[in-house]
């Protein structure tokens, strides 16, 4: 069943700020263990896409960090194996989402650090 472990003025359901919570103290049971939980906090929808907005900011960053590291390393690398080893490496911190990180290799192209090849613009290459 339930215990009455803390004691709530005024009594009721809701927790307000204004509400004081104290231990009741002539609360005994020798037979059973009891676990408290913890209340959780609301939280606002602002917060809720304030903490998004700084996560997808640094998603977008280890998206790039990524994608640099291995074209640091193969010099030059077709769209597929690319999206597949950047995928691969960041699926230990997130699952990346091959839309992003295509977003991403065109924002290194467009502040220059790869190319596409002329010849084959399936194909990357690092710029040192």
């Amino acid at each position: 069943g339930k215990y009455k472990i803390l004691t709530k003025d005024p009594a009721g359901r809701e927790v307000a700020p204004t509400d004081t919570l104290s231990c009741n103290a002539t609360f005994f049971d020798r037979h059973q263990r009891i676990k408290v939980p913890m209340i959780a906090a609301k939280i606002t929808q602002e917060e809720k896409d304030a903490t998004r907005a700084t996560v997808d900011e640094d998603r977008k960053h280890a998206i790039e960090a990524a994608i640099v590291r291995i074209m640091k390393t193969r010099k030059s690398l077709d769209h597929q194996k690319l999206v597949l080893e950047a995928s691969t490496q960041l699926m230990r911190h997130f699952k990346p989402d091959p839309k992003q990180i295509k977003k991403r290799i065109e924002d290194l192209i467009h502040r220059e650090y790869l190319e596409r090849d002329p010849s084959n613009p399936n194909l990357y290459k690092y710029l040192a």
